[in-house]
């Protein structure tokens, strides 16, 4: 939190990115260390994206909690796929933000794209945001697997931006 870091001859402060992410409508931001991804499987490490990866900025919207308790399934998928949407741009406008300051960045969206993992058989994306949120601070990995906040509890929708500053 706004401890100093130089990152090829820039200062970057963490609470400064935090800041910018705030600016853009999260309403969380935590930041990784690389290294704490060491152990995820092949082809899902921030690495396996971003070669000079060291850190993974992670960004979380609240969704409305009303929406579970409609009789119907749409507004949850609407206010999921708007969400969704405003993430992938916070993620983008961050990463922009970044590279302007000559500092690598690329942006993972929040639903897509993703992959086939042929041994689940299941849908996954480039990195495990949840996991990622988990080594950001942002919160611990329920039993049900979803992440799990102390204010907002399993309502965030998440997104993340993968950068070569520490």
């Amino acid at each position: 939190e706004g401890i100093y870091k130089e990152v090829d001859g820039m200062e970057i402060y963490s609470s400064f990115v935090k800041k910018m992410a705030a600016e853009l409508g999260a309403d969380l931001c935590g930041i990784a260390p690389v290294d704490r991804f060491r152990d995820a499987p092949k082809g899902y490490n921030p690495r396996d994206v971003l070669p000079e990866c060291r850190s993974v900025i992670v960004v979380a919207v609240s969704s409305l909690s009303s929406t579970m308790s409609a009789n119907s399934t749409l507004p949850y998928t609407l206010v999921r796929n708007q969400l969704s949407d405003r993430l992938d741009g916070m993620a983008l406008e961050l990463a922009e933000r970044l590279e302007s300051q000559g500092v690598g960045a690329v942006p993972i969206g929040a639903n897509e794209p993703c992959v086939l993992d042929r041994g689940s058989r299941k849908l996954r994306g480039v990195i495990s945001l949840k996991h990622a949120a988990v080594f950001a601070g942002l919160g611990k990995m329920g039993k049900n697997t979803l992440l799990i906040n102390e204010r907002h509890g399993n309502m965030l929708w998440l997104g993340a931006v993968l950068t070569s500053a520490e």
